[in-house]
């Protein structure tokens, strides 16, 4: 692709050293996590590239946009909440060690102040009123300690490999279950449209569905918020595509 693209201007995460170790669950943990975390990534820099390249003309496109960068917003809460209420509890539990995960709800805390402002942003701006300069300022505010939790996170998982493989998988699977308990309307059309199923030479199968789950989310799922989903950087069945608004991705 000629055009920027969403595995930048915020880096990816590879799972190239660990994903295929069947060693222990630690490691099938730290890579659906990885991944999970990569299409946040990619939500965040489609956001961020498209921003000063959608047209100010059209109120309804600039409505989608800010749509889109609500469901996101929706989306990260939904997640880190999960993980705050759920899954860092329970992995506190199995390994028998108080205040493990306590470093990455640090980390949660350092980049919410800004995450919240970018939400604000999102949820109050009218499209005659939408300044991108603005936008990307406010992403730049918590991309940096965002993405380097999710960084660290993956570290922190693939050090549980000490810790009972079994429990550990149990607990990730309860946790994907509560991942899965959303507006299906607003969620389900990002999750997917920001997976690419070809990452790392397509050795994922990321989320892991039956073959019909993405007609369900496309058909019937998708249809609410249909033009909030062109801002995907993937279609619906994890393809990438060209961005539909793109731009220089380039971070200030």
């Amino acid at each position: 692709m000629s055009s920027p693209w969403a595995d930048q201007p915020y880096s990816l995460i590879s799972t190239v050293e660990f994903s295929k170790n069947t060693s222990h669950s630690a490691y099938y943990v730290a890579t659906e996590m990885a991944l999970a975390h990569n299409g946040m990534i990619r939500g965040l820099n489609s956001i961020y590239i498209q921003a000063s390249n959608l047209p100010r003309n059209n109120p309804k496109i600039v409505q989608d946009f800010l749509t889109y960068c609500q469901c996101w917003s929706e989306s990260m809460h939904h997640h880190h909440d999960m993980e705050e209420d759920s899954f860092f509890p329970a992995i506190e539990k199995l390994t028998g060690v108080q205040g493990l995960m306590e470093r990455n709800v640090e980390q949660h805390r350092a980049f919410t102040p800004g995450f919240e402002r970018f939400q604000q942003y999102a949820n109050t701006c009218a499209p005659k009123d939408y300044d991108a300069a603005e936008l990307k300022s406010l992403v730049e505010g918590f991309a940096e300690p965002l993405t380097r939790h999710l960084q660290d996170e993956i570290e922190t998982l693939r050090g549980l490999h000490e810790y009972d493989s079994e429990r550990l998988k149990a607990a990730y699977k309860e946790f994907e279950k509560l991942l899965m308990d959303t507006d299906n309307q607003r969620i389900a059309p990002l999750v997917f449209g920001t997976a690419d199923r070809g990452y790392e030479g397509g050795i994922h199968d990321f989320p892991s569905v039956p073959f019909f789950v993405p007609y369900i989310i496309h058909y019937l799922f998708g249809m609410k918020y249909r033009g909030a989903w062109r801002f995907n950087p993937c279609t619906i069945w994890r393809d990438r595509r060209e961005l539909a608004f793109p731009g220089t991705g380039a971070a200030a």
